[in-house]
């Protein structure tokens, strides 16, 4: 991190800053605004951090004294007789002030401020935070948020959020949020139905301090992430992002969602972290230059980090694809059409090995519908053939691969052939979707995305999955223009 040039227009400072390891790794860390009370936020973040077995100690600030399960709590940042790594802010923001000057005398280097009521609520709210960042600058403190729910860190076992949680998935999926639902709700989502595991959380809140491109900096060089997704709604320093990415989205794939895009998103964006529009076409342009890929929705940064988590991205864009039924194969051709990805005649020899599985005067081809053949010699055979074939095809770069899930002849269960015929071909990814009845396609999911050799992302939509792969592929194309 080191030494970083503030190139804001029309400041000139060079300073040295901190960088971001100790707010992911701490040793320590106080909870100001602790509370004996349970479900009250100061209550729930000690718990957390109990729960998902935080290593390092855990000092609870409170002037009322007591205990919170079974911890001491002191009255004073500045009663704490050991140092501490992380000073995380609970007490409403008239308070905030004091709290900094208290974590700046006792030597406190990392801070991360839950409470909102600052620039986002208005003058008042903006003094006090100018205020916050007076004392952080004159200590050489680093600060995140306010307004936020803060920071996970899940090879660490460290989390700032207040919402119960209790149990932690270590993964290689990071994400930067200007909002705290990443280390709230959405962290919840992720937990309880992906089967792909956490990083680094980074809620950023107003960023009076920590931005965009600092958490991107230190995540882009972080080996334990190996997919950044963020969440923003305006830069405070462009230019320098746009620098940052480019050099992490060499190493790994960047995923941005850039809201605030229409009139009522940016009043929205005012409202909520007050940020301001800027105009969507030069954003748009800047991210395709920094080899970043810019994704529509809120979910994207879900699913398409799952993707990049399980597969690799394909070399080229001509996917193979298999369809449970005619129509769907239809609405893949048109996805993947318009998504920059090509659907190719398949060579004479993989022709001649799909007609072999399919019922006679049946016309095979690419899409190739794989109802006949599963209907005239089982499911597993003719996915089995129909798969090894296709992938094994030189023409083609990637399989999109839908499947029926309903009891009877066309329930897949056994999934190890489908591993087998992925591990023979490494550099060809596999994204899947499936239909038929939910709880079979859950059992299905869980199946192909949790195997210990090869996991396989699968999707409830043909558009999903089509839409996933075309994502890999721009990747693909955006790290050469970059290279």
């Amino acid at each position: 991190m080191g030494l970083l040039q503030n190139t804001e227009p029309g400041r000139r400072m060079r300073m040295t800053k901190l960088g971001l390891e100790t707010f992911f790794n701490p040793k320590s860390v106080a909870v100001i605004g602790a509370s004996k009370t349970p479900g009250k936020l100061g209550y729930n973040a000690v718990q957390n951090l109990l729960n998902i077995g935080f290593k390092g100690k855990i000092y609870p600030v409170n002037p009322k004294g007591g205990e919170v399960l079974g911890i001491k709590i002191y009255p004073n940042v500045k009663d704490i007789p050991e140092p501490v790594d992380v000073g995380q802010i609970l007490v409403p923001a008239p308070f905030v002030v004091d709290i900094m000057k208290d974590l700046a005398e006792k030597g406190v280097k990392y801070v991360v401020i839950i409470t909102g009521g600052f620039t986002e609520a208005g003058e008042d709210g903006a003094k006090m935070e100018g205020e916050i960042m007076r004392i952080a600058k004159k200590a050489g403190m680093r600060v995140i948020g306010p307004n936020t729910t803060g920071i996970l860190s899940a090879p660490a076992s460290f989390s700032t959020t207040f919402l119960n949680f209790d149990n932690m998935r270590v993964g290689g999926a990071s994400y930067i949020a200007q909002t705290g639902n990443f280390a709230s709700i959405t962290l919840l989502w992720i937990l309880t139905k992906e089967h792909y595991g956490l990083c680094r959380v980074i809620g950023l809140g107003n960023k009076c301090d920590v931005d965009d491109a600092d958490a991107l900096e230190f995540l882009g060089e972080d080996p334990k992430t190996k997919v950044v997704g963020i969440y923003v709604e305006g830069l405070k320093n462009g230019r320098r992002f746009i620098e940052v990415a480019k050099k992490a989205a060499k190493k790994k794939p960047v995923l941005v969602l850039k809201s605030g895009r229409t009139k009522a998103g940016a009043r929205a964006a005012a409202s909520h972290t007050a940020s301001l529009a800027a105009d969507d076409a030069i954003i748009e342009s800047a991210l395709r230059q920094a080899g970043v890929i810019r994704v529509k929705h809120y979910i994207d940064l879900v699913n398409y980090a799952k993707a990049f988590i399980y597969q690799p991205p394909p070399k080229g864009n001509r996917m193979g694809v298999i369809t449970p039924s005619g129509g769907l194969g239809v609405v893949m051709a048109d996805t993947i059409e318009s998504s920059g990805l090509s659907i190719k005649p398949f060579s004479g020899e993989t022709l001649k090995k799909l007609e072999e599985i399919t019922p006679p005067l049946i016309k095979v081809g690419n899409p190739f519908d794989i109802w006949p053949a599963v209907s005239a010699i089982g499911n597993v055979k003719s996915f089995d053939e129909g798969l090894k074939a296709i992938i094994a095809d030189p023409e083609i770069d990637g399989v999109i691969l839908g499947i029926m899930q309903n009891k009877g002849v066309d329930e897949l269960k056994d999934i190890d052939f489908i591993i087998e015929t992925a591990k023979k071909y490494p550099d060809k990814p596999i994204v899947s979707f499936a239909t038929g009845e939910y709880q079979l396609v859950e059992k299905l999911r869980k199946a192909l995305e949790t195997n210990p050799e090869v996991r396989i992302p699968l999707y409830y939509y043909a558009e999903q999955a089509c839409e996933v792969m075309s994502v890999m592929y721009e990747y693909t194309e955006r790290r050469k223009a970059i290279a």
